[in-house]
């Protein structure tokens, strides 16, 4: 993780905002968030006696990701759990690629290589190789495969990742044949949640990050085939699972999501509803959201230093959208263009750059069917546009809560939408 001192210079601007950057939740630098769904998430944590399987759903860089370390760093659910933290990333598969049974796999590596013999009994990793080889031998009918496979303990992972860009061509038959295997692996799994109870004490909670992560046809195919089609063999393990969700996910007429069981998590709100269709919305300076960015901002930077010009803040904070990823990322590209100018102070013509490079970067899909689904999303008052969840996915349209769900199109892009004509 990685520490943060607050910026004193603009090179230190640019390098502590960078969005990579992942902020300790014990660390000065880390913004409290007290959502609802936040709230809900730890009291239901913390009081519920059965397995748990929760879905946190939001934007791509709305904080989720810093919550889930606070909810590994709470001394309190670490009293009662033994908590995992997983990564997309970690698994080294290409998300498009990812299946039920992957993210099982990966939840029984994981927690191997995150406990001790003391633990965890060591013989469950034997009983995971045998599991991995019986699959790989099951349908990879090259015999010198097979013996490789056989040959050494952990090297049907190798063909199992392999297979699982083809899975999507698996006829019916293949699909019977691989179930019953794949409710071999929860059995294994459980026993070992089991196992680490009894020699610990305490719960296992698995969190996996970073699967809303992707916009392509093949990320919502991933999305779909987890959450929707597979989502009875992912709620089964008898531990606890916390899973990232796409922020359009909890609104989609085919989920099969218990609602008390996602955890929104919106873009915080930076202005009031009923601005949003004015192409410079003004900032609610005297609200919880508006305090809780800027404070987002300000703890990054050194109190002794003047670093921003008047009214840059605001500027950013507005072209930021209320999420964090993409407010440190416009801070930090400001703060770029500030450096070639050979400037220690970021100014309205870095802010301008910023603006017009983010409109730039999402023109191109600002057409055809577009321009209508983000006019309809400007002149909602709120609820669900038909067809938004594309745009959602991108960030081009941002969730905010106040007192219900509201969508907006992205300050950067309102007064460029505003001046394309309606679609025929």
């Amino acid at each position: 993780m990685t520490s943060l001192v607050p910026a004193k210079t603009m090179e230190e601007v640019w390098h502590i905002f960078d969005p990579a950057n992942e902020v300790n939740p014990n660390s000065n630098l880390y913004i409290q968030r007290a959502e609802d769904g936040l709230k809900k998430l730890t009291f239901d944590l913390k009081l519920n006696p059965q397995p748990f399987h929760g879905f946190l759903c939001g934007h791509v860089g709305s904080g989720k990701t810093t919550e889930l370390m606070r909810l590994d760093h709470d001394a309190k659910i670490n009293e009662k759990y033994f908590p995992i933290y997983i990564t997309a990333q970690s698994f080294t598969i290409e998300s498009i690629n990812l299946t039920h049974d992957a993210l099982l796999v990966e939840m029984g590596r994981q927690l191997i290589a995150s406990t001790t013999p003391e633990q965890l009994d060591r013989a469950f990793e034997d009983d995971l190789n045998k599991w991995g080889r019986k699959l790989v031998d099951t349908f990879i009918t090259d015999e010198s495969i097979k013996a490789e496979v056989g040959a050494k303990a952990s090297a049907w992972f190798a063909y199992f990742k392999a297979q699982l860009s083809s899975r999507h061509s698996w006829q019916h038959q293949e699909k019977l044949v691989h179930e019953p295997k794949v409710q071999d692996l929860i059995a294994i799994l459980d026993l070992m949640a089991k196992d680490l109870q009894n020699k610990t004490g305490k719960r296992l909670l698995v969190m996996i990050d970073d699967l809303e992560k992707g916009s392509s046809d093949g990320d919502k195919a991933m999305h779909h085939r987890l959450f929707t089609e597979y989502y009875g063999v992912l709620t089964q393990p008898k531990f606890n699972i916390i899973y990232t969700l796409p922020v359009y996910f909890k609104a989609l007429p085919t989920k099969r999501l218990n609602d008390d069981l996602i955890y929104s998590f919106s873009s915080v709100r930076i202005y009031d509803i009923k601005h949003k269709s004015e192409n410079r919305p003004p900032l609610d300076k005297d609200g919880d959201g508006y305090a809780l960015i800027k404070d987002f901002i300000e703890q990054r930077i050194d109190p002794s230093t003047k670093l921003f010009d008047k009214h840059a803040i605001d500027e950013l904070i507005r072209i930021g959208g209320g999420l964090f990823r993409d407010t440190a990322r416009v801070i930090r590209d400001a703060a770029y263009f500030a450096i070639m100018r050979q400037s220690d102070v970021i100014e309205g013509v870095d802010v301008e750059k910023v603006f017009n490079k983010i409109k730039k970067d999402y023109q191109p899909i600002i057409r055809g069917k577009a321009v209508g689904i983000l006019k309809a999303v400007t002149k909602c008052d709120s609820g669900w546009v038909d067809g938004v969840e594309p745009y959602l996915q991108s960030r081009a349209v941002v969730e905010y809560e106040n007192g219900e769900i509201w969508l907006d199109v992205r300050y950067v892009l309102k007064a460029y939408l505003h001046s394309l004509p309606d679609p025929g």
